[in-house]
């Protein structure tokens, strides 16, 4: 790791993203914002006349859907340039620009939806038989009346699209304290001071030193610490901003209205939630063993420090040395289970057309994530370390962005992207089954166990952080809706409460700092989200498992999952697929690989310790 990060201008082009292929320049993203601002007035003269004709109402989802990706291609390179350098004041306001875009737009267009539900239902199947454009629009036209009984009148979704600006920029203040304002300690190892940041944090923890190891932790986690009140502050306006739309709308609750709506319609039946929860409890005694057999393996002490909550525990063997490029073909061969049209695109986006920012520099917020929108790459955000892990995040975003490439492709504008529900389902069977490749060629003993320590940093985020952080914010959001206040200190408690039940004893807690965590996840702001991350990983496994033992028909299954988008609910997506989420089951398999791994990895740490 270098003594100091190199500013964003430093990096070599061949580790950023093609961002170029957006807007050749901040002036050529200048006019296409101040062209988008302008074509808002294209929706006002359809509002009143949906019903008219099937020819008026198709031209009015059509400019909408225009004005969408115009307006979004607009923002999303906004955001792409802010998550790079995240100190670069241009960039702040750019993205402040661009979400105000955004905003407008949303109340440009919001008599639509209102008045496509005032039309009878006779009279809509009329405008589809006129106009047999509308058939392509039919699933949106079922889901649209998921959302009837929370639609209000065009005035007041008007309003409601207005404040939606306003409402939604307490992730954003949160962003900004953590990526531009957050500060770290430098960690001072062997004459040399280590810098902390969000873009290095990872390879720190991962460190040979226990002393390296600790001193980033802390500071990692005190420098979040020093933002605690603010922070605090951030999470409880987003929640009561979502809990103000879901009063508004006439929801149950805030658990009901994203079960329902989601990012789009998703229509998931409260059971899926409930079960996941009620699994992942009865599972914990795995949990438990896995912790047990670490501290014994790392002589009898499992400091906090070893296993933070937003990265993989420090591994008991150090990874295998990988680059960027030696990753990005194992990917692909682990994923020739798919066959060229998987395989192919994939290469290219990796190799060739620069889909990924891996570099590391100054500036560079934390995590990883797939973006993009249909006519653009499907970007992956980064950092990279030459190691196991960076490419098993690696393996996860490309799996969300080829689902990303196949919906687009596949879907019109209006079904072209996917709930989030089925989006980590796509990015963790990658990684099952790339693992799956090591682990049948692993040449030591000593490989095997630095690929499983690979995938217990997965299963560990997906299967334990996660469904106890989907614990903790129901209970957020029950407290606020309930009337009650949220504060730093009772954050910091109750999660270090619910981990220190997770651990079983197992590990030395550090209780301020382990509570810090929820300040780690920016998922929070997206209520409902980390939930997903655990029913993904499950169906993932289950899925990977299938293709690797039926072959190509269960691959020609995958692929038509990873095509249907948005055209059907992401349950029916994944029972194209052959997984049926309504039930216990997938997420039962889900720790059942979970516990074989356990037991591996105790028979590994067993002969070891025989010598």
């Amino acid at each position: 790791m270098p003594a100091t990060l190199p500013k964003r201008t430093e990096l070599p082009k061949e580790q950023t993203w093609n961002v170029e292929a957006l807007f050749a320049s901040e002036a050529e993203w200048k006019a296409a914002y101040e062209a988008a601002l302008a074509a808002n007035k294209e929706l006002e003269p359809f509002a009143g006349k949906l019903a008219q004709s099937g020819k008026t109402l198709l031209d009015a989802l059509e400019t909408r859907e225009r004005l969408n990706l115009g307006a979004n291609k607009v923002f999303m390179y906004a955001s792409l340039q802010q998550s790079t350098d995240g100190g670069n004041a241009n960039y702040t306001s750019m993205f402040s620009q661009a979400r105000g875009l955004l905003a407008k737009l949303a109340a440009a267009a919001a008599y639509l939806e209102p008045e496509i539900l005032a039309i009878p239902a006779e009279r809509l199947e009329a405008l589809i038989r006129e106009e047999p454009g509308l058939e392509t629009y039919r699933h949106y036209f079922d889901s649209l009346q998921l959302k009837k009984p929370h639609v209000r009148s065009a005035e007041v979704e008007e309003v409601m699209a207005q404040a939606s600006d306003s409402l939604s920029g307490h992730s954003a203040s949160a962003s900004a304290a953590t990526n531009a304002d957050m500060t770290f300690r430098s960690v001072e190892f062997g004459g040399e001071s280590l810098p902390v940041s969000h873009s290095s944090i990872g390879e720190l923890l991962v460190h040979p030193e226990a002393a390296v190891r600790k001193a980033a932790w802390e500071s990692y986690a005190d420098g979040h610490l020093a933002f605690k009140n603010t922070l605090a502050s951030t999470l409880q306006g987003s929640i009561k901003a979502y809990v103000f739309g879901t009063r508004a709308r006439g929801y149950k609750s805030s658990l009901e209205r994203s079960l329902m709506v989601g990012r789009t319609a998703s229509n998931i039946p409260r059971s899926v939630f409930d079960n996941l929860l009620s699994i992942f409890a009865a599972n914990l005694p795995t949990w438990h063993r896995f912790w047990q057999i670490r501290k014994r393996a790392k002589g009898g002490t499992l400091p906090n420090h070893d296993v933070p909550l937003y990265d993989a525990p420090a591994p008991l063997v150090q990874s295998p040395k990988i680059s960027f490029r030696e990753a990005a073909e194992t990917i692909c061969r682990g994923m020739e289970p798919l066959g060229q049209e998987y395989v192919e695109p994939m290469r290219r986006g990796l190799l060739e057309e620069r889909w990924v920012d891996w570099g590391q520099n100054a500036g560079k917020r934390a995590g990883a994530y797939s973006s993009g929108l249909k006519g653009t790459f499907p970007y992956i955000f980064m950092s990279w370390s030459d190691d196991l892990f960076s490419m098993s995040t690696l393996a996860h975003e490309i799996g969300h962005s080829m689902h990303s490439y196949f919906s687009r492709n596949t879907q019109p504008a209006v079904y072209a992207n996917y709930s989030l529900f089925v989006a980590e389902v796509a990015s963790n069977f990658n990684q099952a089954m790339v693992r799956a490749m090591l682990l049948r060629e692993a040449p030591t003993p000593e490989y095997k166990l630095a690929v499983l320590e690979e995938a217990f940093s997965n299963f560990h985020r997906y299967l334990f952080v996660m469904p106890t952080l989907a614990r903790f914010e129901k209970e957020l959001y029950e407290r606020i809706e309930a009337g009650g206040a949220i504060s730093a200190p009772f954050l910091n408690e109750r999660l270090a409460e619910l981990f220190t039940e997770g651990y079983g004893g197992a590990v030395e807690i550090d209780r301020e700092r382990l509570g810090s965590g929820w300040m780690n996840f920016s998922h929070l702001y997206q209520p409902f989200y980390v939930y997903q991350y655990a029913t993904g990983i499950a169906a993932a496994n289950a899925l990977a498992k299938d293709v690797l033992e039926q072959g190509e028909g269960a691959a020609r299954r995958y692929l038509d999952f990873l095509k249907a988008g948005d055209a059907v609910y992401p349950l029916d997506a994944l029972k194209i697929a052959g997984i049926d989420m309504t039930r216990p089951e997938p997420v039962e398999r889900g720790f059942a690989v979970l516990k074989s791994m356990v037991d591996e990895l105790e028979a590994l740490v067993d002969r070891s310790a025989q010598g």
